[in-house]
């Protein structure tokens, strides 16, 4: 990281007022020195009456000097820059459904520049030169669609300007307010909650509203486009052109100590409302037409309990429109109407941290997450083998993420996931290997019901245990400025529930080097 600081205005403040509270206690001293009255309690009232006085004038002349300051000196002086950047160079082996290998160099350069005035206005860039090289080996038919290859865009990733009403206050006046405002606009990855209802890039404004332990967050973005992969894979252009609009408002309250709750509402407008295709790709083809429209209404809470549990957790209620599958249910690929589908739907998300606080860091992490699914549907996302004609769509879908392994990785639709990881630096503080941590997280995967689909392919019936999966990684920070990031999974599927071609293990293999600069 390289960083550029044009100002010394800090130095100058303290230094004066050094030499502000040198006088005062001059003058407070004197007072107190040549005082001959036999009355020693009037005496003391009335320094300490003089004393304050002097101090309030001191606040009020210091008030004053740090806005004719800020107001009379050129940007240049005030200004604070920071730029840098890091490259990335990765290998991955990614097994397919068929346990088939296909290989992965990823070529990632990130450039950033960070701006920052008065404490009040920063702006933060990001320029991404990202480069994909695929080795399909054979499978291409179910690998990675083609503008996975090549040099990936956008390449302007992150650029965004944020204003903060209390850091230019305190700035100019040295007071700390107990309201603020702050304004965030721009390219920028959103996180709401705890991710499960959104968590992708957007083109967003969002704005903080606080006062005292109240707090009130208001968004309103757009998906950014090539970077947002859309829950309908059925819909052309699910991965290059997502246009979703999102809006809404959270409440939080950091009155209690330890604890923060939340309640939300977000909605999304499919802003490709209306867009026809005609599917399948080969004969016979039926023309469907999309148009998926939902609200997410939630509560949850971050939190400690006592000094070594740390806790998170939130509930949602997913209700909206969407249309039907414009195919028959009762068998063949029949064409029917599409209708307007209600939705009411679910999701949860809850986890817990144990901190051992000792020389290694270590820590247990378990989480659980759910969400409803739908039998009345034969695709849990799409439009096309989506819900059926006059059935409420139960199934819940998002542009949210939650970790639910490397390998799998399924979305929440139709799942119940419990996972345990421990991580640890081994050899804390011991040169080289100093900067060694280690992981491992084991996933358990479920379906609530037996004969709703899920994110990958599975058959109906039979038993609800899907599988389970092993994830390990490897952080090793070389030196302060390389770094080596290793990490293998292994899912052990339930061969009962996949097809026949599909029953067998899935690994994954990541290795990567990033150097920071």
């Amino acid at each position: 990281m390289n960083g550029v600081k044009w100002s010394n205005s800090k130095e100058a403040f303290v230094s004066i007022a050094l030499l502000r509270q040198l006088i005062f206690s001059i003058f407070v001293a004197g007072i107190l020195f040549n005082s001959n009255s036999s009355s020693a309690f009037p005496q003391r009232n009335t320094a300490s009456q003089s004393a304050e006085n002097m101090q309030q004038q001191l606040n009020a002349e210091d008030a004053s000097m740090r806005k004719a300051y800020f107001s009379n000196s050129p940007i240049s002086e005030r200004l604070t820059i920071d730029y840098g950047g890091t490259f990335r160079y990765a290998f991955n082996i990614i097994d397919t459904a068929q346990s088939k290998e296909t290989y992965e160099q990823v070529y990632d350069l990130r450039l950033f520049t960070s701006i920052e005035l008065d404490g009040a206005h920063r702006f933060y860039g990001r320029l991404r030169f990202l480069y994909n090289q695929w080795d399909f080996n054979g499978t291409r038919a179910v690998g990675p669609e083609y503008n996975d290859e090549g040099l990936q865009n956008p390449i302007g990733e992150l650029y965004w300007y944020e204003f903060n009403l209390a850091g230019m206050i305190q700035t100019q006046t040295g007071a700390k307010p107990d309201y603020n405002f702050v304004a965030k606009m721009g390219r920028q990855y959103v996180i709401w909650g705890q991710g499960a209802a959104l968590s992708n890039y957007m083109y967003a404004g969002i704005f903080d509203f606080s006062w005292q332990e109240f707090k009130l967050t208001t968004m309103v973005g757009q998906t950014a486009g090539e970077d947002t992969i859309d829950w309908d894979l059925s819909r052309p252009g699910y991965d290059t052109d997502t246009s979703r609009l999102y809006y809404g408002g959270k409440f939080e309250y950091s009155g209690i100590p330890g604890h923060r709750p939340y309640v939300y509402i977000l909605a999304q407008n499919d802003l490709n409302s209306g867009q026809l295709a005609v599917l399948p790709l080969s004969a016979p083809t039926i023309p469907t037409t999309f148009d998926y429209n939902s609200t997410y209404v939630g509560v949850g809470s971050n939190g400690a309990i006592g000094a070594d549990l740390v806790y998170r957790a939130e509930f949602m209620y997913e209700y909206g429109t969407t249309l039907s599958d414009p195919l028959s249910h009762q068998g063949g690929i029949l064409p029917v109407s599409q209708q307007d589908a209600r939705i009411s739907a679910m999701a949860g998300v809850g986890g817990l941290t144990w901190l051992a606080r000792n020389t290694e860091d270590s820590r247990v992490d378990f989480q659980i997450v759910a969400g409803s699914g739908s039998n009345q549907r034969l695709d849990p996302g799409n439009t096309f083998g989506g819900i059926a004609p006059r059935a409420v769509d139960t199934s819940f879908n998002s542009l949210g993420y939650v970790n639910t392994g490397i390998v799998l990785a399924p979305d929440l639709a139709n799942l119940f996931c419990p996972s345990l990881g421990f991580s640890t630096t081994p050899l804390p503080g011991s040169g080289f290997f100093g900067g060694l941590r280690l992981g491992v997280t084991a996933f358990a995967f479920g379906r609530i019901e037996n004969d709703a689909p899920l994110s990958f392919q599975t058959v109906n019936g039979g038993s609800n245990y899907v599988g389970s999966e092993l994830d390990f990684s490897m952080e090793w920070r070389l030196m302060s400025d390389l770094d080596l990031n290793i990490r293998y999974g292994i899912f052990m599927p339930n061969t009962e529930v996949f097809p026949t071609n599909q029953g067998g293990a899935r690994d994954f293999v990541y290795a990567g080097m990033t150097y920071a600069f």
